[in-house]
């Protein structure tokens, strides 16, 4: 479950990428639980928002694309796993966003995950959200 303590603070950052107010202040109090499993080669993700849930299978080939939404805006990307790092890199599909995107799932020693959205606007500095999930019952 997300610990919204031990994480960024996406407020700044939704603000920049022109997100609404009311979704900046639901994001401050919505905490999702990523459940999370792997098997032959694919990492099965499902995340429980209480408002909305999703689910994903992730082919950890580095070549078949995944489609999503971030914020609203849909992006597409490949998924590997690298010494026991989920990584997975792509762009907006809406080439005018001119952005691309890294995702990292690490499960830190003291039994965190830290999952870490890099937002790579062309030209820009990127944009990097840390979410912090600790494990529930």
């Amino acid at each position: 479950q997300l610990d919204l303590e031990k994480s960024t603070d996406t407020a700044p950052i939704l603000e920049k990428l022109g997100v609404s107010w009311v979704v900046r202040k639901a994001a401050k109090s919505v905490r999702p639980i990523h459940r999370i499993r792997v098997n032959n080669g694919t990492l099965f993700l499902e995340i429980d928002a209480t408002i909305s849930k999703k689910g994903f299978q992730l082919v950890l080939d580095g070549k078949t694309p995944t489609k999503d939404e971030f914020f609203g805006d849909e992006f597409s990307y490949t998924t590997v796993l690298e010494n026991g790092v989920f990584v997975s890199s792509g762009r907006m599909s809406n080439e005018a966003k001119k952005m691309g995107i890294a995702l990292r799932r690490e499960l830190k020693d003291d039994g965190l995950m830290n999952y870490r959205i890099t937002l790579l606007p062309d030209g820009q500095e990127p944009m990097i959200i840390d979410r912090v999930f600790r494990r529930v019952p």
